[in-house]
């Protein structure tokens, strides 16, 4: 068997050493992983470069990941990703190999980079490795997660993960200068680092889809979402379970939805899904991965949920009597928490289980009458609650993790419409518009915030903000004659200047594609738009979300 350059004939007293060379020949990683210039046209420095079939490969050594060993979240983790992974590791996921991704995340973070990153390093261990830390050299000396040859580092080092993953984020970094690996297809950045034959060059983009589901599961610290809410309005959007946006626009006559055919891709046609009328709209995921929609209308309170993750949607349950606005977010357990305002105050409701049922309604001894709201999560994964009515803001928020909640304290003066998101660091960050533009407040600690600080923006906008893949917080504001745009120039920095981001209309939403980029969506009398990253600084025209869905008012 040719192998290297190197001819053995499996004869006589050779023979077990020859079948020993075959199975490490059935089971080589694909790429010989080595720093220094890229590889010229014809240039052959992927070693053996042979990609074995089966997930598990042979019975080749490994060393663990995590020195505690996989924790018992890494086994239902991966017990939840499994069915919805597509190539690869579709079923093959365990507690051990989830512990080994756990730790290649934890080092990105680590190192002040995004999910993106973490995205890309997963694939790169799926193909090299099928996420199994080698004790046992596979081709030539290659070891570890990534395959990485002795020139990376002694032994200890590469079966170390987070040294192996910061060896190949520097490799990385090299070769895409300035952050460009953020735009460019995670399975071209692997291919530049490993640097296998120009044929082999295909497999890690195979990867790339599974990649993302599992670093932002990681990221997030669950298989079920997010940790930070959804914002809440006319116009909403959820990401399924399989990496899918799913977006709801309440029309006159009930609640629509459209979703993603595939993750990152395009967009069904609108299906009319009933619920109440003229609604206000929140959307939240379940601990076991299952998006649920709340309707608020001023006469019903309704909610359905998916069946199972990434899975059709139930019928319309009643959840409450009528109100003005709501929010919807999870404590740092995975239970949802529902909160609504009407005349009386706000008031709220909350899974006493993750996944689970619900408690009965409950009053917060006060908050605005009739206020618009807010959600976020604090570093800490305590809940806090913003409240804006036409002459009051105030402020709730969570005295412990999972826990129960503060006395209302004053945040500021009246205002039209609230948003809240969250820096690269935890810190939160709250907008507010009134007659005058727009204005922010934000934490200067976990228990502080700044004065009201003016932005300029356009007067008596409808506000939304989501977040660049790099942790930058973004800001859309739309009124009845314009749409603007201001983003963090750099992550937890200051803004930039507002820029024209399109025509009027009357609500805006926003949600992040599973690959990062930031999905807008603007709704008018025509009925709803969107506009989209293309890459991480570009943006899209405006069009119809295939076809031209409700009118909303």
């Amino acid at each position: 068997m040719a192998r290297s350059g190197l001819h053995r004939v499996c004869t006589g007293l050779a023979l077990m050493a020859c079948i020993w060379a075959l199975v490490v020949g059935m089971t080589a990683s694909i790429a010989v992983a080595r720093p220094g210039p890229l590889p010229g046209p014809g240039d052959d420095r992927s070693g053996v470069s042979r990609y074995f079939s089966g997930p598990q490969g042979m019975a080749i050594p490994t060393a663990p990941c995590d020195p505690a060993g996989p924790s018992a979240t890494d086994g239902v983790m991966a017990d939840q990703l499994n069915p919805q992974l597509d190539a690869k590791m579709a079923g093959h996921l365990n507690a051990y190999k989830m512990s080994c991704a756990r730790m290649v995340t934890q080092a990105v973070k680590d190192r002040g980079l995004n999910p993106r990153a973490a995205a890309i390093a997963i694939a790169t261990i799926i193909v090299e490795a099928s996420m199994n830390n080698y004790s046992q050299a596979v081709d030539h000396t290659s070891i570890g997660l990534f395959q990485q040859q002795d020139w990376w580092g002694t032994r200890e080092q590469r079966l170390n993960p987070a040294y192996a993953t910061n060896a190949f984020l520097d490799a990385m970094e090299g070769v895409y200068g300035g952050g460009s690996w953020n735009d460019a297809p995670i399975g071209e950045v692997c291919w530049r680092v490993q640097q296998p034959r120009e044929d082999l060059r295909h497999l890690y983009g195979i990867e790339a889809g599974d990649a993302t589901l599992i670093a932002n599961a990681l990221w997030s610290g669950t298989s079920a979402g997010p940790k930070h809410p959804y914002a809440s309005g006319r116009v909403v959007s959820g990401r399924s379970a399989d990496g899918r946006l799913e977006a709801f626009a309440a029309g006159a006559d009930g609640v629509y939805h459209s979703w993603q055919t595939a993750a990152n891709g395009a967009w069904s046609p609108w299906r009319f899904a009933g619920g109440p009328r003229d609604a206000q709209l929140a959307v939240a995921s379940n601990a076991d991965g299952r998006l649920e929609l709340f309707a608020l209308s001023d006469s019903t309170f309704d909610h359905m949920w998916q069946t199972g993750p990434s899975a059709a949607w139930s019928a319309w349950e009643n959840f409450g009597t009528g109100g003005h606005r709501l929010a919807a977010g999870n404590n740092a357990d995975g239970r949802i928490e529902v909160f609504a305002s009407n005349a009386d105050g706000v008031f709220h409701r909350w899974q006493t289980a993750p996944s689970g049922g619900w408690a009965a309604w409950e009053g917060t001894h006060g908050g605005p009458a009739n206020a618009r709201l807010a959600m976020e999560n604090a570093p800490d994964g305590r809940l806090e609650v913003f409240a804006l009515s036409d002459s009051t803001f105030e402020h709730l928020y969570q005295t412990g993790v999972n826990g129960g909640w503060s006395a209302w304290e004053n945040f500021g003066t009246g205002g039209h419409a609230v948003t809240a998101s969250h820096n690269q660091d935890g810190r939160l960050e709250v907008f507010a518009s009134n007659a005058e533009g727009v204005f922010h407040r934000w934490q200067t600690s976990p228990t502080s915030w700044s004065a009201w600080t003016g932005t300029g923006g356009i007067p008596d906008a409808e506000l939304a903000t989501s977040r660049s893949v790099d942790g930058r917080v973004e800001v859309f504001a739309i009124n009845a004659t314009t749409a603007s745009h201001s983003w963090q120039t750099g992550p937890n920095a200051a803004f930039s200047q507002w820029e024209t981001f399109g025509g009027g209309g009357t609500s805006i939403g926003a949600g992040n594609n599973a690959d990062g980029r930031v999905e807008v969506f603007g709704t008018s009398h025509a009925g709803v738009y969107h506009r989209w990253q293309t890459g991480f600084a570009t943006w899209s025209e405006w069009a119809w979300l295939n076809g031209s869905g409700p009118a909303i008012t």
